[in-house]
């Protein structure tokens, strides 16, 4: 009769889980990489915003990009122009606790813009908690709906 070992039988069953778990590692990496990916967009968007860049925001946004916000719906060249132009001058934004969710082709974040600057009523900083939608075409991430709302300033 042939025995096998305990450890001979441990090794091979610790080899087979590594062969086994090679694609979930790769996927896992490859959704890390592709996180990473969006949330340096996410990013590009907020110097978007700070330097008044309709260019960028036109690179990051598909054809039909929607946004919403409190004060109603708009389509894209209304949108970008909400966001690169007006009284307010943004000098300083960024981006908190985002999240990626991945869906193949498609993938949303969610997270939180923070804006300093000034406006018609002297200084401010606003929170926004908001969620994009993205889906890759031709070959890169474009957004194809953005959604935001201010939060409600707490005191401190």
């Amino acid at each position: 009769m042939n025995r096998i070992s305990a450890s001979s039988r441990a090794a091979a069953l610790a080899l087979a889980a590594v062969i086994l778990g090679a694609p979930s590692l790769h996927t896992q990496q490859q959704s890390r990489v592709q996180e990473q990916a969006l949330f340096r967009l996410e990013n590009e968007w907020t110097q978007a915003v700070v330097h008044r860049d309709a260019g960028i925001m036109r690179r990051l946004t598909a054809p039909r990009w929607v946004y919403s916000d409190e004060s109603g719906i708009m389509e894209r060249d209304a949108g970008i122009k909400a966001f690169t132009t007006g009284t307010d001058s943004v000098r300083e934004a960024s981006n908190e606790k985002m999240r990626a969710l991945i869906y193949d082709n498609a993938a949303v974040v969610v997270g939180i813009l923070v804006m300093k600057g000034r406006g018609p009523n002297g200084a401010f900083t606003n929170r926004y908690r908001y969620t994009d939608s993205w889906v890759r075409m031709d070959g890169r991430w474009q957004c194809i709906a953005s959604q935001d709302y201010l939060m409600p300033s707490t005191r401190r």
